[in-house]
């Protein structure tokens, strides 16, 4: 990329005064509508929609309000900051921060309580400590055009599905009989139609819930122009210096003067500073490449720690993003080798801050007054160990109309003319979130599939109205006749996975909270004591050989093992565990586990400088060193017991064959899932969101199964008496249900068909499926339900 002066450019013109928000998401583009790179004040105007439309997922500021930075440029600069946002004061552009983070699932996160005094600073119960950081940049040269419409138009879509995923609001604890409550009418057409308006746009189901759990599960700082003053003139400098040459690393000492002199510099500085970011992204322009450490001078010729991983990214990046006419796959490798060497890059500096002192210098730049202390450049042994990897995302720095892309299928790597600059680098921005951290998750039981991840924005299972991890686990019934039953998983946020199995035993064992009490770390200590102990079982998977380890979405060969389903995105595993052992009505805790990307850790990369240090990055650490823990401004990044990796628990309760028929029968009436065999239920799902058997659920819930005197009745003993209480409490409780049913049955039946067209009609991203041959609602007790299955 040759580096030559920008011409200057004309100013662009002032916005429109502004317009009062809307109470309501704006109507989405068309799916065929191209993608077109934003202005200044029409990027403002999107990142305040977005504010004013999704106040439970975005929180936008400026680094003046949060940090107290000076703004760059004079008078005449960025005049739709003071027209757009009413706290802009004094000359210059603001530089914006958007953060992506689930609000209402995690109330203490430190970017929610910045200014709220109503919640402790010690207050982490959540577990929004252990929430991983993202950090995506989109222009530090003003004139490389690209990257902050493309995350802008990813975060567009995280919000969305995030919004839309958490609809209805009605939770899995939430026991009230679906016909009496009176918001679900208005919940499920509001879910309907966002996922219509989702899937018309190509966001399949199994895409809306992924990128819903990257909202529910990571905190994604954006800073669309960290170089707001070039971005607004398309200059490539913040007034005559380089943003990226701005950082303290690989400076040399006599130099120090010429570091974080920018506003942009000092932005990136401090959002790193009050976060803990394990991943990043900085988009540029000029060439087409995705480029990883190291870029220094000093490491010329050299390859990085942790380039294995680094470069098995990179490749996911190149493959993600695809190619499209005239435009091939990103090219990769190091910057040294595929773009030039820079003193003080941010990448470098992101990576290796922390852990090269040698490298890192005390800024004592003269600019703005030369009012930034020397110890803001002063880093602790956790803060700069992240892949900050640099994308260039275009030959020209802003390409025309026509190579951007277009809103059809913006997740799916195409090779056609919908992909382009704009979508592919969207993509990117979204690999990028995914990968931070590994993720398991159950996917069905008794080929009864889940229509909701584990993960639902705005409810968090530590907290979640007081209720434990027991009540808000997704709740299945099943026959114990049955003894064996079959479980389905997936793993995510990963590349090799090393071992993935079942473990289950009976919740009673468990403590109620899963999470530690004091700062919600998932799975807790003492989870974890009793998961290892001898009340539970492993089982590994049965559709993989022993000998072969399993791959994700994202690995160079594809994932594997995989499945005839679409609903599913990354491996499919499955086995059968037997139960036989555990007396009726006993609920059990059903966990899978996972390791991943051993080879990290363990396959050294040639010709590494520094030699000799191991893993050093937040992310190979966190995934293969069971002691690691790295700490800053309150967030942790830590190693987990023994390399696994924890889905979310699912409860099987196991019941008596006699229940299934009234189970059935319930089931049709609240439109619950359910998966049937000979005309008796084979699984139901009894706490759905979307139809459940609240009865049935209220019976089990009612006598929940852990010591605790307060919970149990007196003379109950652990694995006897209470299991045997719950199971009575479930046929008890139905079959005083049955007559109110019989009253109830012809008036529903005009309900559920109603419900039943509107949910049938032309809508793929919300519809009923009927699987193993058909079947439906039918108006008598003994009905032989299938599956069916709510997107």
């Amino acid at each position: 990329r040759q580096e030559q002066p920008s011409q200057p450019q004309p100013q662009e013109q002032q916005p429109p005064q502004p317009q009062q928000p809307q109470p309501q998401p704006q109507s989405p583009q068309p799916p065929d509508e191209p993608y077109e790179l934003l202005p200044a004040p029409a990027l403002l105007s999107r990142l305040l929609s977005l504010s004013a439309d999704y106040p439970s997922f975005v929180t936008l500021t400026t680094a003046q309000e949060r940090f107290g930075l000076p703004r760059a440029g004079t008078s005449s600069d960025c005049p739709h900051d003071a027209a757009l946002y009413p706290s802009s004061h004094g000359d210059g552009c603001n530089v914006y921060v958007l953060i992506v983070h689930d609000k209402e699932a995690h109330p203490d996160d430190s970017d929610v309580r910045s200014g709220d005094a109503s919640l402790e600073d010690g207050d982490a119960k959540s577990g929004w400590k252990y929430i991983p950081d993202v950090f995506l940049s989109g222009s530090v040269h003003g004139d490389e055009r690209v990257g902050p419409t493309a995350i802008l138009e990813a975060v567009e879509l995280l919000v969305e599905s995030a919004h839309c995923e958490s609809l209805p609001r009605r939770r899995r604890g939430d026991q009230r009989d679906f016909h009496d409550d009176p918001d679900r009418e208005d919940e499920l057409v509001a879910a309907r139609s966002c996922r219509r308006s989702l899937a018309d746009r190509g966001v399949s189901p199994p895409l809306r819930r992924w990128l819903a759990r990257l909202v529910a599960t990571r905190r994604t700082v954006v800073v669309p122009t960290a170089n707001a003053l070039g971005y607004a003139r398309n200059e490539r400098t913040e007034d005559g210096i380089d943003p990226n040459r701005d950082f303290p690393f690989d400076v040399l000492p006599k130099n120090r003067d010429e570091c974080m002199r920018t506003v942009a510099g000092r932005t990136v500085n401090e959002l790193f500073r009050s976060h803990l970011f394990p991943i990043g992204l900085t988009f540029h322009g000029g060439m087409e490449v995705v480029a990883y450490e190291w870029g220094a001078p000093t490491y010329l010729n050299y390859a990085a720690p942790d380039a294995l991983a680094q470069n098995a990214i990179a490749g996911a990046y190149s493959r993600y993003a695809a190619g499209f006419p005239g435009h091939a796959p990103y090219d990769y490798g190091t910057m040294n080798d595929k773009v030039y060497y820079v003193r003080g890059g941010m990448e470098d500096w992101a990576f290796a801050g922390s852990w090269d002192p040698d490298r890192v210098v005390e800024c004592a730049p003269a600019t703005f007054g030369g009012d930034y202390p020397p110890e803001k450049t002063r880093y602790n042994n956790s803060t700069l160990r992240a892949f900050n990897m640099l994308v260039e995302t275009s030959d020209v720095k802003n390409p025309p109309g026509n190579t951007l892309g277009t809103r059809t299928r913006p997740l799916v790597a195409g090779s056609g003319d919908e992909n382009g600059h704009v979508a592919r680098n969207m993509r990117l921005a979204l690999l990028a979130m995914d990968v931070v951290e590994p993720y398991v998750s159950v996917h069905e039981v008794e080929d009864l599939p889940f229509e909701d991840d584990d993960v639902i924005p705005s409810v968090n299972l530590r907290r979640h109205d007081g209720k434990s991890y027991f009540e808000n686990a997704r709740m299945v019934w099943v026959p114990r006749s049955r003894k064996r039953y079959r479980i389905a998983w997936t793993v995510g946020g990963a590349f090799d996975i090393d071992a993935t199995e079942i473990v289950f035993g009976p919740w009673e064992a468990l403590p109620e909270n899963l999470a530690d009490d004091g700062d919600g770390f998932y799975p807790s200590d003492q989870t974890l004591e009793q998961l290892f102990s001898s009340q539970f079982t492993v089982v590994s998977p049965t559709n993989i050989d022993a000998r072969h380890t399993g791959r994700s979405r994202w690995h160079e060969r594809g994932p594997f093992p995989t499945s005839q389903s679409q609903d599913i995105l990354g491996p499919f595993y499955e086995t059968t565990i037997d139960a036989s052992t555990h007396p009726p009505g006993t609920p059990l805790a059903v966990f899978a586990r996972a390791k991943v990307d051993r080879a990290w850790s363990t396959t050294p990369a040639p010709n590494v400088r520094p030699a000799n240090l191991g893993p050093t990055s937040h992310l190979v650490n966190a995934r293969t060193n069971p002691s690691y823990f790295a700490s800053n401004a309150g967030k942790i990044v830590r190693g987990r017991r023994d390399n696994w990796w924890y889905s979310a628990p699912v409860t099987l309760i196991l019941g008596s064959d006699e229940e299934g028929l009234r189970l059935a029968a319930e089931a049709a009436a609240d439109h619950a899932t359910v998966s049937s065999f000979d005309g008796r239920a084979r699984a139901v799902w009894i706490n759905s969101r979307w139809g459940g058997v609240p009865t049935a659920m209220e019976a089990v819930v009612s006598r929940r199964p852990f010591r605790t005197a307060a919970l149990r009745l007196p003379g109950s003993s652990s694995g006897s008496i209470g299991p045997w209480i719950v199971v009575g409490m479930v046929t008890v409780a139905l079959g005083a249900l049955g007559w109110v049913m019989v009253r109830r049955r012809r008036g529903m039946y005009l309900d559920r068909k109603r419900v039943e067209q509107e949910m049938e009609e032309d809508d793929e991203g919300f519809s009923v499926e009927i699987s193993e041959g058909g079947g439906g609602y039918r108006d008598d007790v003994n009905t032989s339900l299938e599956s069916i299955h709510i997107d």
